[in-house]
């Protein structure tokens, strides 16, 4: 026997097989490879699906771990592929080459047979399905064989955002295989068949159209006409209820073929029916901008290269209205859909939409399934580029604020167009992206003209040309103004053109401005005055005043105190304002100005209130702040709140927890506005805002807006001379700097505290920067450390009578032995603090003992007692109205409910319910517990 026959023997005999369409599983010569930690099954998964291709390792990394690899991941590459060659060939020498897993200088490469994959074997009975399309009998023993291959989810189980977008992918192909093969059914009289195996699957994928047309299809061909005509009836309602549009063309054909009798009906063409058509309506009196749509027009992608555009221009000058006017001219030439998603980069109510929450809704508009989605942006993105692969889609990605929040939206090798609107210049886009750059000016004066025209008759500018033509050079050529002014008009139709020239003319100081031609947003200061000049007196002054406010929006409550008027009123002048489309309610009781009108209200608050009018209703308003959060804070369970610092409550707004957690919630991206605001007018509110909020920080998670407020307190405090309150904002800092992983300023932060406490002998608040240095020091896994400084602190805790300080710290103990693996003592910790708290009757403390207790318990393998002790808890919990600690119990008890798998998902969904609402840092490792048990 030669040498090359030994060698075919020898890979013959080694032959490796690994299955990809369930659970990751791999076998040498039938025998069954345990293959290792979550990690390096996910390498094997990229090489094998890679088979016979080199992998570069910096791909294998992003494959893993996505944009944020540890500094580690390299080597952990080179640990999996050895571990990997171990299992793979046993008996290999050390130093000997791999003949199954190769390095090369590029990377690393798999060697695979051609059914070495059953993910292979399963694409090749595709291909030969697809030759064999002309005899449908052969063409469905192929599907058959293919569709035999699945035993689940694709890589189940497997981490990283390259597993979650081939998990995504050969689902799609498995669902295409097996409408294809129901078709291919139909034509041989095999409809019961279809009919019964497709009931089942419209079930799991209710928006699918092609599946929905099968069916019906096949119910039709049985006899079952009712139950088709059902089908579509079901299907069509969740379509207008889920995405707010109709089926698609041919199963409305299919449709009207079943419900007219038609003897038989075609089932759908291969192609999925259902074509995301989002583009909204187009502006009725749209004009001119003809330059700018040849330009468009000219790069319209006629190859496989996506086209970017970017319109840019400055607020009120069309580009919304461009982009759309464009994208409804050339629909037609994107047969497979017409995308749209607003990114509210520039929106005053609420944070611009993140890349991975736009994906999600681009996803779902493409037909993907939500559970099918993936939670990893990279691989929302890389699932995103392989739905469009080959596909002429358009998308309108409107108000983009910055480059990096359109990039992960770009499709990848397709015939598609993305229109990008945006008041920024993008330029990033254009650099890096090879976006096409199209900034928008105002309109020309004949294009200003047209629009006029449109807006109000051709009759009435006709009859006042000169009128008309002052009319559009006073509103600064801006669409934005120009529609605002034919608004008047034709609301107004005794007001002549004319009149309405003459009354902008009169605006002295502004329309100066506004002469000198300089400044487009003068264009629209001038228009705005219309509707502010129609207000009546009080309802001026509210808007006025709201342009005091430094937050996005303000609620009904800040409103009355700025105007210094009872709730009531100031609801009827809100209303006076919404009415007149000067602002918008965008929730019950919480309005929002346009970011133009805003500066417009601050500007007429300038010129027309006075200084001592400016400054009372700024005082009202922070008054009505710090009155307002000093009674939150008291409600907001744990009982921690710093009153002793503060002026007494002067109201009690709020009932429960919920309430009045909602409410700081609701007003955050207000707070830190707010208290800047205080420190200009050097208000002492600028730190009893914060301090009064300790309660609400402490259980949110809104680490960057508590660590930025509590260094204005800081600065307003050492202003005041009031080194308690410094120490308290010092000290508020480093538990956020704790909270956030930054063990090492934490540390920084708790020992300024120390100092400014002992400072001005205050031993109460020495103890607890004491217990706050133990914790930074346990963070930094500096154990004895940390126990030390607990100790002294618990020292101190002693010496001023406070059992809360003890009990308190003796909770942080106990959390950071269970950390260094002490779990006795951590449980003693625990069980000597519930005794503290339960001596001084203080449920609140004594349900958190209880947590502390039961993960300690767990961690000793008690699982039952520490079941016993997560449930006491939890009682606690539920009367106090502490949902975040109540999630973290009902975590616990999920976790120690390992053995009754239904129990443990209850107790851990209601807790990732919880978590997902407070931004909890555990709720990855909640929702993966919850996929291993799923």
């Amino acid at each position: 026997m030669t040498a090359d026959s030994d060698e075919v023997r020898t890979r013959v005999q080694n032959e490796l097989r690994v299955s990809l369409l369930g659970a990751l599983a791999a076998s040498v010569d039938g025998e069954e490879l345990a293959l290792g930690p979550p990690r390096q099954r996910a390498v094997l998964a990229v090489l094998a699906l890679r088979a016979n291709h080199v992998v570069s390792r910096s791909e294998l990394i992003d494959a893993v771990w996505g944009e944020d690899p540890p500094a580690s991941a390299d080597n952990g590459i080179h640990t999996y592929v050895a571990g990997l060659r171990r299992l793979f060939e046993p008996g290999r020498a050390s130093r000997a080459p791999s003949s199954v897993l190769l390095s090369t200088d590029a990377g690393y490469l798999l060697r695979l047979s051609s059914r070495g994959s059953d993910a292979a074997v399963f694409r090749a009975h595709l291909d030969e399905a697809g030759r064999l399309r002309s005899e449908p009998l052969e063409a469905i023993r192929a599907f058959d064989a293919a569709l035999g291959l699945w035993r689940g989810i694709a890589l189940d189980g497997v981490p990283g955002p390259f597993a979650a977008v081939e998990r995504a992918r050969l689902a799609e192909l498995r669902l295409t295989a097996v409408e294809q093969r129901a078709a291919l059914m139909l034509t041989v009289g095999r409809e019961a068949e279809v009919a019964g195996e497709l009931t089942t699957l419209v079930s799991a994928h209710p928006l699918r159209e092609r599946l929905h047309g099968l069916l019906m299809s096949a119910l039709y061909r049985g006899g079952r006409q009712a139950e088709a005509l059902a089908v579509y009836t079901d299907l069509r309602r969740l379509l207008i209820e889920e995405l707010g549009i109709e089926p698609g063309p041919e199963l409305r054909q299919l449709h009207e073929q079943v419900l007219v009798g038609r003897h038989d009906p075609q089932p759908e063409p291969v192609a999925p029916a259902l074509v995301p058509v989002q583009l909204p309506h187009e502006i009725r009196d749209f004009t001119g901008r003809e330059k700018e749509l040849a330009k468009l027009s000219e790069v319209v992608p006629q190859d496989h290269s996506p086209v970017l555009v970017a319109i840019t221009g400055t607020g009120g000058v069309g580009k919304t209205a461009l982009a759309v006017r464009f994208a409804h001219q050339v629909a037609s030439r994107f047969p497979d859909g017409q995308l749209h998603v607003d990114l509210r980069g520039f929106d005053s109510s609420a944070p611009p939409v993140q890349p991975g929450t736009a994906l999600h809704q681009l996803l779902q508009s493409l037909g993907v399934p939500s559970e099918r989605i993936p939670e990893d942006l990279s691989a929302k993105s890389a699932l995103y580029r392989s739905v469009l692969a080959g596909k002429r889609v358009l998308v309108l990605l409107d108000n983009a604020r910055l480059a990096e929040q359109v990039r992960p939206l770009l499709p990848g090798r397709s015939t598609s167009m993305v229109l990008v609107t945006s008041r920024n210049h993008l330029g990033g886009l254009v650099a890096r992206d090879g976006a096409h750059s199209l900034t928008l000016s105002t309109l020309t004066r004949d294009e200003g003209l047209a629009l006029l025209t449109s807006a109000v008759g051709a009759d009435r500018v006709a009859a006042e040309p000169a009128a008309a033509a002052k009319l559009v050079e006073l509103c600064g050529h801006l669409p934005l103004a120009v529609r605002i002014a034919a608004e008047r008009v034709v609301t107004r139709p005794h007001l002549t053109l004319a009149d309405l020239a003459g009354d902008l003319a009169d605006e002295r100081d502004r329309l100066n401005v506004l002469a000198t031609g300089d400044d487009e947003d003068t264009a629209v200061r001038a228009a705005f005055s219309w509707s502010y000049l129609a207000l009546k007196p009080d309802a001026a002054r509210v808007f006025r005043l709201i342009g005091l406010h430094p937050g996005a929006e303000i609620s009904l409550g800040a409103v009355a105190a700025l105007a210094g008027v009872p709730v009531s009123r100031a609801r009827t002048l809100l209303d006076v304002l919404a009415g007149g489309h000067v602002l918008e309610e965008v929730a019950r009781g919480r309005f929002r100005l346009h970011d133009l009108l805003r500066l417009y209200a601050t500007e007429l608050s300038a010129t027309e209130e006075s200084s001592g009018g400016r400054d009372e209703a700024v005082k009202r308003l922070l008054g009505w702040y710090f009155d307002t959060a000093n009674a939150a804070g008291t409600v907001i369970a744990p009982p921690d709140h710093p009153a002793f610092l503060l002026p007494p409550l002067s109201t009690q707004d709020f009932s429960s927890h919920d309430e009045a957690f909602t409410w700081c919630r609701t007003e955050s991206s207000n707070l830190l506005a707010v208290a800047r605001l205080a420190e200009e007018h050097d208000s002492p509110t600028a730190w009893q805002i914060p301090v009064a909020l300790w309660n609400y920080f402490i259980v949110s998670n809104a680490l960057d807006e508590w660590t930025r407020t509590y260094r204005v307190a800081e600065r307003a405090a050492a202003r005041d001379g009031n080194q308690a309150a410094r120490s308290w904002a010092v000290h508020g800092q480093g538990l956020a700097a704790f909270r956030g992983e930054r063990f090492a300023d934490a540390l920084e932060l708790f020992d300024r505290a120390l100092a400014i406490r002992r400072e001005i002998g205050d031993p109460v608040g020495a103890a607890w920067s004491l217990t706050g240095l133990g914790m930074a020091y346990g963070g930094l896994r500096q154990f004895d450390l940390a126990v030390d400084r607990f100790g002294e602190a618990l020292r101190g805790h002693v010496e001023v009578g406070s059992w809360f300080g003890e009990g308190g710290t003796r909770l942080f103990l106990s959390d950071i032995l269970r950390s260094a693996g002490q779990f006795e003592a951590s449980l003693e910790s625990a069980r000597r603090a519930f005794e503290l708290m339960d001596s001084h009757d203080a449920p609140h403390g004594k349900a958190m003992a209880l947590v502390s207790i039961g993960w300690a318990q767990s961690k000793l393998g008690r699982q039952a007692e520490g079941r016993d002790s997560f449930r006491q808890a939890i009682e606690f919990l539920r009367v106090l109205g502490d949902r975040k600690s109540l999630a973290e119990a009902l975590h616990g008890l999920g976790a120690t409910s390992a053995g009754q798998p239904e129990v443990a998902r209850t107790h851990l969904l209601e807790a990732l319910t919880i978590y997902e609402d407070y931004d909890h840092p555990l709720t990855p490792e909640v929702r993966a517990r919850l996929h291993e048990l799923s």
